[in-house]
């Protein structure tokens, strides 16, 4: 069943419409026929089970609303994975598998030791990356929509990120003592929301984390080995949920 999200503004009473990317996509690459079923998200988490209705003359396609019924695919604790700009490659990769694994938000940050030392997000980019998000979402069958943050400085985002979640963990290869280890700091949470922050390819500074620490976060290591970036941004936020349960 190929599945799209869409905009809430797009759901009208019992019908459906959709955009002239997604129209493009089911009429010329997906090949669909009116009366064809589709599931169709509102990234809210509900899920409408929807039949097609294409207009071929005018490239139009809407659908009738079938059912309604909740999204069973996300995650109990809502994830927030922020993590240092790094090349465009690596960030989609974050993006793209951080959306499977079940992220329900993604926060870039400037560190001192980002290769990427810009705020700057172009809208060609950004679209790109939501796209990215959007097209992960509906492979792996997500309920909701991950946001995406535009990047910031780190101590920008700390404080405000600390206080919205309920526990905030800073990923560092300084960290030694059992106390530090991931299983012993989420053995006891009950929370729903948790932050989670993975440095850049160079480390974060002791400052950093001294800065991390006077906010709230709780600075925990992922083993001995030292992990690729982009390696750490699936493995911490991958751990946690199994770790709580929802693996």
């Amino acid at each position: 069943m190929n599945r799209f999200f869409l905009d809430p503004h797009l759901f009208s009473g019992d019908r459906v419409n959709f955009p002239k990317g997604i129209a493009h996509q089911i009429i010329h690459v997906l090949r669909m026929h009116s009366g064809e079923l589709v599931d169709v998200l509102d990234g809210q988490g509900s899920v409408y089970r929807v039949q097609l209705n294409i207009d071929l003359d005018q490239k139009i396609v809407y659908g009738k609303i079938l059912e309604k019924s909740p999204a069973t695919t996300e995650p109990n604790v809502s994830i927030t994975l922020c993590f240092g700009m790094t090349s465009r490659d690596k960030v989609e990769f974050i993006l793209q598998k951080g959306t499977e694994i079940g992220i329900s938000q993604f926060v870039p940050f400037i560190s001192s030791r980002t290769l990427v030392q810009s705020t700057n997000l172009s809208g060609k980019k950004k679209e790109r990356w939501e796209r990215i998000i959007q097209e992960a979402a509906e492979q792996s069958h997500r309920g909701k929509l991950p946001s995406l943050q535009p990047p910031k400085h780190f101590e920008d985002y700390l404080n405000a990120v600390c206080d919205q979640h309920d526990l905030s963990l800073i990923a560092w290869e300084g960290a030694e003592t059992v106390a530090d280890s991931l299983r012993e700091n989420i053995r006891n949470f009950h929370g729903s929301k948790i932050a989670l922050f993975i440095g850049p390819e160079g480390g974060f500074s002791e400052q950093e984390i001294d800065t991390a620490k006077k906010a709230g976060c709780q600075v925990v290591t992922l083993g001995d080995r030292i992990l690729r970036m982009e390696t750490a941004a699936v493995v911490f936020p991958a751990v946690v949920l199994y770790e709580i349960c929802e693996f």
